[in-house]
């Protein structure tokens, strides 16, 4: 059908084409001949009279070039990103969801290549399931429409909300900015860290004679690596019994208080920097400790939080305008709710679901 529409319009295009180029060739001649008759009029023919199919097929031969150009073949088709048999992803479906993306993200789904297969294997699997349930009619089915609807008016419904409470472009200044960080300095302070090694005896609370020992080997060491000119990483990677701390020399890295166990946080908040404590003693057993450094309290710099900052103000104030609008909405009118009608579509549903077992047996 499409095919024989394409060709009757090519074919009434290049006849309205020869059509004008007749008319053009036969107003050329008329011109010609008048400007003939206007300087001299001959007494007699001396041939015959210029014919108009030269002129036409002149017009006609000019014309042709444009005819070609808008009949050119159209652009070839970019190939499919991935098939399964007719089942198609187009790389413009990739692209649109690759947009939506992060850009970190977009870069560690295509340095991962597996997921990236595996991405399109699962789209594949929904395209081919989607044609055999049009295949069956399932989307004329009255729940699956019912089911649609109702997807496509919260859709409806949630985008011109958004467009009628978007937040203008203006929307914080730098003033609003700068009032927000200051309101949330308490939740933007980074408290004190310190970098902490250890040397650690396992001695369970239940085992008096294992705590024992391990007290008198903790106090030991405890001396060997408060002696000047101590070499703590040695002693903790020959003697420490944490497997996760040893290799390191026992460094921990920096961590807050809160993250210690509580018997070390007094000992630790105490200590300055290079010095060794005496042996702590906790559930798991005895910890000799060393504080290499320490960084105070701090506050995130304004500039590390301004983007987010400016994203939770937008939407906060955009949430508040969508709340005042549909409450505008119920305030233009009189409200008025059926309350047998209400009751009445209640005890209908329970009815319902109680015979849901008996038509679902139902052969």
């Amino acid at each position: 059908m499409t095919k024989t529409l394409t060709s009757s319009n090519r074919l009434r295009l290049t006849a309205a084409v020869l059509l004008i180029a007749v008319l053009a060739g036969a107003v050329a001649l008329m011109r010609g001949n008048d400007a003939q008759s206007s300087e001299a009029t001959p007494a007699k023919n001396s041939g015959p009279a210029p014919t108009l199919a030269s002129a036409p097929a002149k017009a006609v031969a000019s014309a042709a070039p444009s005819v070609a150009s808008s009949a050119a073949a159209p652009a070839p088709q970019t190939p499919p990103i991935a098939t399964l048999g007719a089942v198609r992803v187009e790389r413009d479906e990739l692209l649109r969801q690759l947009q939506t993306m992060p850009p970190q993200a977009r870069q560690q789904l295509q340095d991962n290549r597996a997921g990236l297969e595996q991405w399109l294997r699962a789209r594949l699997a929904e395209r081919a399931l989607i044609e055999q349930a049009r295949a069956q009619g399932w989307q004329d089915k009255p729940e699956i429409k019912r089911a649609v609807q109702a997807a496509q008016e919260r859709i409806v419904v949630q985008s011109y909300l958004d467009s009628v409470s978007r937040a203008p472009d203006a929307y914080p200044s730098d003033a609003d900015l700068q009032a927000a960080y200051e309101r949330a300095k308490p939740q933007l302070t980074v408290p004190a860290q310190y970098r902490v090694s250890q040397i650690f005896l396992p001695a369970a609370l239940s085992d008096a004679d294992a705590v024992a020992a391990a007290r008198k080997q903790a106090q030991d060491l405890a001396k060997r690596a408060q002696a000047p000119k101590a070499d703590f990483a040695a002693l903790a990677q020959s003697q420490s019994r944490d497997e996760t701390t040893r290799a390191q020399g026992g460094d921990i890295g920096y961590v807050p208080l809160a993250q210690l166990t509580p018997e070390m946080r007094p000992v630790v908040a105490q200590m300055k920097a290079g010095e060794v404590s005496a042996p702590v003693q906790s559930a798991a057993g005895f910890h000799i400790l060393k504080l290499t450094a320490s960084q105070p309290a701090s506050v995130t710099p304004f500039e590390q939080v301004k983007d987010e900052l400016r994203v939770a103000l937008r939407n906060q104030r955009q949430e508040l305008a969508a709340r005042a609008y549909m409450e505008g909405l119920l305030n233009a009118g009189t409200v008025s709710i059926d309350g047998a009608a209400l009751n009445a579509a209640f005890e209908q549903s329970a009815a319902g679901q109680t015979n849901a077992p008996s038509v679902a047996r139902a052969p």
